[in-house]
């Protein structure tokens, strides 16, 4: 093998698999000594490619996972008959496959009564609190991380205290029609550096099944 390395030494890169059998007998001289230090550096860069494909992989799995949660969130708002149904199947199916042991939505009405039969879910447009919130909905942005402590009471009521992370998913189709939120205990689950893109196409679906029955 080692006069096959002299005269071919790129012979391991074409076959890094051999590197795993690969044993370099300790002699003394120059030749050996660099043989197995290109040896030592292939089979480092061997390890570092393996840890990246793992890496690509475990990535694909969690894409194709919520690719999947969407399209199953999608038939289920489809078959949506009024509003408590789109309430639910967005709650169920968020809690379960985002990991976030919190979920909950507040939708904005200018109806008084409405309010006030269901504080637990809506809230009047002209509320103060809602101020907070006002750059995310007027870009249609989520946010990611941890929130000011005014807007995780405000979101999560009497569970504010356990909200660790979260993300808050502004819901505007033509008008803004509320907010969703999910929280974590977990303080590495929602971080600002996450991608937003999966968040936003999840506002914009929930949104649109929303504005049909919030009209019913």
């Amino acid at each position: 093998m080692i006069e096959l390395l002299k005269l071919y030494p790129d012979f391991l890169v074409r076959y890094p698999a051999l590197l795993s059998d690969l044993e370099i007998p300790h002699r003394t001289g120059l030749a050996v000594s660099l043989i197995e230090r290109q040896v030592g550096v292939l089979r480092d860069k061997l390890k570092s490619g393996e840890m990246r494909m793992r890496g690509l992989m475990d990535i694909a799995r969690n894409n194709e996972r919520l690719t999947e949660s969407r399209h199953r969130l999608s038939l289920n708002l489809l078959g949506a008959h009024d509003l408590d149904d789109v309430i639910s199947a967005v709650l169920a199916e968020l809690g379960n496959e985002l990991a976030a042991e919190f979920a909950v939505l507040r939708l904005f009405s200018d109806d008084p009564e409405r309010v006030e039969s269901n504080r637990a879910l809506f809230v009047s447009r002209q509320d103060e609190r809602l101020k907070t919130f006002s750059t995310m909905l007027r870009h249609n942005h989520p946010l990611c991380g941890r929130c000011v402590s005014g807007q995780i009471e405000f979101l999560f009521g009497d569970d504010a205290g356990e909200i660790k992370s979260s993300a808050v998913i502004p819901l505007v189709a033509g008008a803004e029609l509320g907010l969703l939120a999910l929280g974590s205990r977990d303080t590495e689950r929602f971080q600002p550096t996450m991608g937003l893109d999966f968040l936003s196409r999840l506002g914009e679906l929930v949104a649109a099944a929303l504005a049909v029955h919030l009209e019913a």
